[in-house]
């Protein structure tokens, strides 16, 4: 009972937290618009200050794609990064916004998961398969996977190797069970079940 309730405890913050911290930004945008529009027409006006919580919104998100935009909120990062709590948490928030929001889809980079020996021979780890690399490091030409082995409890972050199909073991198991394993630090895991090779 206790080891379930544990475990149900942990998906349920993991799915939660870039839900919460998106919906607490909304949430603060939208009462400063409609504060600020409030006090300087004297009364609210119904959906308005909705209206100007998509609207700046949308200015970030142009601004973002552009030169000045991209200066700007790097430079903001950059102070931010120098708070000795906000440098602990602004980059696991990013990630997780990057991941969870990107045009492509978090996981488009992420092509499936497999079963790698490191650190050393005899010690598996779990790894996400991010691309296929053409090499000539041995004199012979052979493709090398690239796989991203993914860091407690961040599974956005962590080493990179570079290794052949047959030194991987393919699973069943999908990206999204990887990540709540990796999120929850092996709390909740799917069962480790291998798949045939792709």
């Amino acid at each position: 009972m206790g080891q379930a309730f544990r475990r149900y405890f942990v998906t349920g913050l993991a799915t939660l937290f870039p839900v919460a911290v998106t919906l607490w930004l909304l949430v603060k945008i939208f009462n400063l618009a409609d504060g600020l529009v409030g006090r300087h027409l004297g009364s609210r006006i119904p959906g308005l200050g909705l209206l100007i919580t998509v609207l700046i919104i949308l200015a970030v998100g142009v601004l973002s794609v552009h030169f000045f935009g991209r200066v700007l909120f790097r430079t903001i990062e950059a102070w931010l990064s120098l708070l000795p709590i906000a440098r602990k948490i602004l980059p696991a928030v990013k990630q997780i916004s990057q991941f969870f929001f990107s045009e492509a889809g978090g996981q488009a980079g992420f092509r499936r998961v497999v079963f790698v020996e490191y650190p050393r021979p005899g010690v598996y780890s779990l790894a996400f398969v991010t691309n296929e690399t053409p090499a000539s490091t041995h004199g012979q030409p052979q493709t090398l996977l690239t796989l991203m082995i993914p860091t407690p409890p961040s599974p956005l972050t962590g080493p990179i190797i570079f290794v052949t199909a047959e030194q991987t073991t393919p699973l069943t198991m999908s990206v999204e069970e990887a990540m709540k394993l990796v999120v929850s630090s092996g709390v909740v895991g799917a069962p480790l079940h291998h798949a045939a090779h792709t």
